[in-house]
């Protein structure tokens, strides 16, 4: 009866210790990428403003001109900012890589947008944030393109908390606002905008294409898997989207895109994804991660 017995609670302890070990089986759980971002993404400027003598001109460091006033400029309780100099913090986002980074996408809702670059100016005075005059503008002149496209228009980024959400609507952001300040022109490689609002600005147009759309579905095991990064990126023209909950908004069928996915599993290991392809009706990708490191991705990112 002993070694019955004894044989029993071995067979017991055999068994707790079999499902202790499967339990303890690596799987794919993917972490929040925000130290990522925080890492690699664009910075933003400070650039000071000491007088209107130049029309209170600056450039920034990637070729950017904003031109804005003191007396184009209040507080919050509409006082106009007395005196110079004052400050701009200034963020610039020319390449789809520095977009991603910025998680700053090309898109209005679930419209997919043809962007130039985007450029996020905001007014300070003795560290506090100040704002346009109602029925003031300032100007803005791009760094250099290959080529321009005479029908874009300005479209603001939205702080609703979508990132990239973008809209040509100031009333969007100002309520009751009757934008007739707003405008872009292009001219030999650069794009001259008059914003009528701080914040980002971007000149960009809706895709022109005529084609019929459909989502993209991603596939991919493992938990938590809405920490995967996941961007579409158009190879006609400039323009990303992000992908969410593992489907895209609606995409041109027969458009050239490619998709980069990235991520971080428990044990700290980098992976991604990057696939080109032509979009098909109801297209479905599935991810085939690939084992890299955080120069891997940025290498990856600049491809796009």
């Amino acid at each position: 009866m002993k070694n019955i017995l004894c044989l029993a609670v071995f067979f017991t302890g055999l068994i707790l210790f079999s499902a202790c070990k499967k339990d303890r089986v690596p799987q794919d759980d993917y972490e929040s990428m925000d130290s990522f971002y925080d890492e690699n993404q664009e910075e933003e400027q400070e650039l000071q403003v000491d007088s209107g003598s130049n029309g209170g001109c600056v450039v920034a460091k990637k070729g950017t001109i904003i031109c804005i006033t003191r007396d184009a400029l209040q507080d919050a309780g509409g006082v106009e900012v007395p005196s110079y100099p004052f400050q701009l913090k200034v963020i610039e986002l020319y390449s789809i890589k520095d977009m991603i980074l910025r998680r700053q996408p090309s898109t209005s809702g679930t419209t997919v947008l043809e962007t130039s670059a985007e450029i996020k100016v905001r007014p300070f005075k003795d560290g506090n944030e100040v704002y346009l005059k109602p029925g003031r503008k300032y100007l803005m002149q791009t760094d250099t393109f290959p080529a321009t496209n005479s029908n874009m228009i300005s479209y603001y980024g939205l702080n609703n908390g979508v990132p990239g959400d973008w809209t040509n609507s100031v009333s969007s952001i100002i309520p009751g606002f009757v934008d007739t300040l707003s405008s872009v022109n292009a001219s030999s490689g650069f794009y001259f905008l008059t914003p009528a609002t701080t914040g980002y600005v971007s000149a960009a147009r809706v895709d022109t294409s005529n084609a019929a759309y459909t989502p993209v579905t991603i596939t991919v095991d493992g938990i938590h898997t809405e920490n995967i990064q996941i961007f579409i990126s158009f190879n006609s023209f400039k323009s990303v989207m992000k992908v969410t909950n593992l489907v895209s908004a609606p995409i041109p069928i027969g458009e050239s895109v490619t998709l980069i996915a990235f991520g971080k599993r428990q044990n700290n290991e980098y992976v991604i994804h990057l696939q080109s392809f032509t979009v098909a009706n109801n297209q479905q990708i599935p991810l085939n991660f690939q084992i890299t490191g955080p120069s891997g991705i940025l290498t990856a990112l600049e491809t796009l």
